[in-house]
């Protein structure tokens, strides 16, 4: 199975930084970075977490209330949006 990469963007910082603390408290790997310019312009911060956390990582979200924006699936450069 090939591996890749999946982002959260969020509506605010404290999503984003709650969010980090909730991923960390479960013992999920991620990265908290800016948002990627090829996917807004406006300042933010995204969560990035490997491909196979994806569900793990949705659960967490629902059970502590962390809404989220959108979720891109990462292949190289580009951003590929997996989120309604």
């Amino acid at each position: 199975m090939k591996e890749y990469n999946i982002l959260f963007t969020f509506y605010s910082t404290h999503l984003a930084l709650a969010f980090e603390r909730e991923l960390k408290s479960s013992e999920i790997n991620l990265k908290i970075t800016p948002v990627p310019r090829q996917i807004s312009s406006s300042c933010g911060l995204s969560g990035r977490i490997s491909g196979q956390d994806l569900e793990k990582v949705k659960k967490v979200c629902s059970d502590n209330q962390i809404e989220y924006e959108d979720i891109y699936q990462i292949k190289g450069e580009n951003f590929k949006k997996i989120s309604e």
